[in-house]
């Protein structure tokens, strides 16, 4: 592309920013990308408005999450080494004026992974914990749980295969300019494999309440979004006499309008156990993850968005996923 061409283009998606005005901002959309966790329906935060009668948002999030923890306590023995890599398509429509219907669709796959050196020297330049890590070898897959000295499952191996997928409805609680608040139900189906911990063999529903205080925020604004909700656990999974069936979840962020067109993102996503009767932190205690990034406006309704994620409750989520995700609204 010759060089007045290349000016053009770039004038012309300013002149496309500016002209089309403010932006939405969502929710980063993660959750917990633990092996053992990340099949449960636990859901995103999609914001807290709801989208117009016949409007349609489109969004896919692909992140790469590393695990490297163990432990043995009681009669328990847990060791995660491995890459997980999730790409999940996120499909809304406005059905009604005052009713969205949405899915998610994950396709999953385990892998030796890339990222173990660049990890570890991470680690050892910011001083973070990560004593398994150093003990584990590089680039290896190896998913295993003993009880009593019975290997309950063990994993070196995986295919690319679809996951669990979620329907979701959502509608408005409440809708002004500074502060949308939306009630949101949703039900995820066992499409896929839990013996490849790809799905979890269980059907859970539940529900959620999300919000977002303006969440248009003018040049040097910031924006505040919340969520709470509650998921139960249905049977069929794979550790089935460690799961909890009644787990609470949730979120809180921040998102800084920095120049119109990049959005600076904090975001903290937690939840209860979902392994109550596991005696090891990674199955049986409380999660939280911290994110931090950006999202980057090309168009008005069209969003290129970069996440870090980092477990603050250390060994109870992977210790280090990245996440790049695009998404568009008409």
């Amino acid at each position: 592309m010759r060089k007045p061409q290349v000016l053009l283009f770039l004038g012309f998606i300013l002149l496309t920013n500016y002209a089309l005005g403010q932006k939405l901002v969502k929710p980063f959309q993660t959750h917990n990308q633990s092996p053992l966790v990340h099949f449960f329906g636990i859901p995103t935060n999609p914001g807290g408005s709801i989208l117009e009668k016949n409007a349609f948002w489109f969004g896919n999030y692909f992140s790469i999450a590393n695990n490297a923890t163990s432990a043995q306590i009681n009669e328990e023995a847990i060791y995660l080494d491995g890459e997980m890599y999730r790409n999940e398509l996120f499909l809304s429509y406005g059905l009604f004026s005052k009713l969205e219907i949405g899915i998610a669709i994950p396709v999953v796959k385990h892998s030796s992974g890339v990222m173990d050196s660049f990890i570890s020297n991470w680690h050892d330049a910011f001083n973070l914990p990560g004593k398994s890590r150093d003990l584990m070898p590089y680039y290896s897959l190896n998913y295993f749980f003993m009880e009593e000295k019975e290997i309950v499952f063990q994993m070196s191996e995986s295919k690319l295969s679809f996951g669990d997928v979620s329907i979701s409805l959502g509608t408005p609680i409440v809708q002004n300019p500074n502060h949308d608040v939306s009630f949101r139900s949703f039900l995820k189906l066992p499409t896929g494999n839990k013996t490849n911990l790809v799905g979890s063999g269980t059907s859970d529903f539940g529900f959620q309440i999300t919000g977002m205080i303006n969440s248009t925020p003018e040049r040097k604004e910031f924006s505040f979004y919340y969520s709470g909700g509650y998921l139960r656990i249905g049977t069929g999974a794979l550790l089935a006499n460690k799961v909890t069936r009644n787990v609470g979840f949730g979120s809180i962020g921040l998102a800084f309008n920095a120049n119109d067109n990049w959005y600076l993102k904090s975001q903290l996503d937690f939840h209860t156990s979902l392994y109550e009767k596991s005696y090891t932190k990674q199955l049986g205690k409380a999660s939280a993850q911290l994110v931090l990034g950006l999202d980057y406006f090309v168009a008005k309704d069209l969003a290129i968005s970069f996440a870090f994620v980092e477990d603050i409750i250390v060994n109870t989520a992977p210790d280090f996923v990245l996440q790049v995700g695009v998404s568009y609204q008409f």
